[in-house]
């Protein structure tokens, strides 16, 4: 009886270990499910930053964990996130701060983020709103090179109606010495032309802010970033609502800092729907302040870097993987170092 009692115990431990083994490949391969395609590779991502300086980054990450858009096989869409592609990506960004948008599950994102930072200790914080899609806007950073001064706000005229979400502000302060302090607003405006009339009211709102609060020695130092959505109106082009929004952001002592690759996001363009997308400049860097330093231009990273700013062509067979599996829009970095 206690020779068969033994075998019943390893035979149940045997079938435990083999469920788990099974559930662990399960969820690997969904966390991983997407296309064969382009994934992340280390060519389209920024060589590891230098220990003086600070890395910034800005990612809209498409409506995570899910992407709503039926599926259409012929088209190269995809229901689901990958993954492991996203932990690969923020993995390689090696950001000391970063911004998102359009983050719907911010439980799980910071779960993610966690792992994706390895050695570096991210701190993550959201807005209190997300719009009438719930896109949660955060700042995370590297509490072990950053932190924190005071507490995070908002700007609560930037949402103009209850379908827009406020911007968020953050103030940090380098862990090095001599410390470099800066604030950073992050931004999710309204899209596509139909929205320039919210748009032009949201960049009021935001200039009156940095007019009313961020013109101090405290807050020297000024970054504003994040998806403008500059679209352009009915009518009126991308090019002529941005040197609008250059004008307006030049009045609050902000400059525009030129994207070095050209683009920032990739969509279906104004013709069918047929597989190729078309590069588009949505996510944009603003600054003020850091006279003592040097800031290199936001460069755009994975498929923009891949296509080079391109036609991104997204047939069956053809399927770009971090533009279908991760996001339309691309991760964008820039560096802040002490000047020479």
């Amino acid at each position: 009886m206690k020779h068969k009692g033994r075998i019943v115990v390893v035979l149940i431990v045997m079938v435990i270990a083999f469920v788990v083994v099974s559930a662990l490949k399960v969820r690997t391969q969904l966390r991983c499910e997407g296309f064969p395609g382009s994934g992340v590779t280390a060519g389209e991502l920024p060589p590891p930053a230098s220990t003086d300086t600070v890395r910034v980054a800005l990612w809209n990450i498409r409506n995570f964990p899910l992407d709503q858009r039926p599926q259409d096989p012929d088209l190269g869409f995809s229901r689901r996130t990958n993954i492991c592609d996203l932990e690969d990506a923020l993995h390689g960004l090696d950001a000391d701060v970063i911004g998102f948008e359009e983050i719907i599950d911010t439980q799980r994102f910071g779960q993610i983020l966690k792992r994706a930072g390895d050695n570096r200790k991210y701190r993550l914080v959201f807005g209190s709103y997300g719009g009438r899609h719930n896109q949660m806007i955060g700042l995370a950073w590297d509490d072990d090179r950053i932190e924190m001064v005071g507490k995070f706000e908002e700007i609560a005229g930037v949402a103009v109606t209850q379908g827009y979400k406020p911007a968020l502000v953050a103030t940090f302060r380098t862990r090095q010495d001599p410390p470099l302090e800066f604030t950073v607003i992050q931004v999710h405006l309204a899209a596509a032309p139909r929205g320039f009339s919210h748009r032009r009211q949201q960049y009021r709102a935001l200039i009156d802010w940095i007019d009313e609060n961020a013109l101090g020695a405290e807050r020297a130092n000024l970054i504003v970033q994040g998806d403008f959505n500059v679209t352009g109106w009915e009518g009126g082009s991308q090019a002529e609502e941005l040197a609008m929004l250059d004008g307006l952001m030049q009045g609050a002592g902000l400059r525009r800092s030129p994207n070095s690759s050209g683009c920032t996001e990739y969509w279906e363009g104004g013709g069918r729907w047929d597989g190729v997308q078309v590069p588009s400049l949505l996510d944009l860097v603003y600054l003020k302040g850091f006279e003592d330093h040097q800031v290199t231009s936001p460069q755009s990273w994975l498929h923009c870097k891949r296509h080079n700013c391109g036609e991104l062509v997204s047939e069956a067979g053809q399927e770009d993987g971090t533009f279908w599996d991760v996001s339309d829009h691309c991760p964008v970095t820039f560096e802040i170092s002490p000047g020479s």
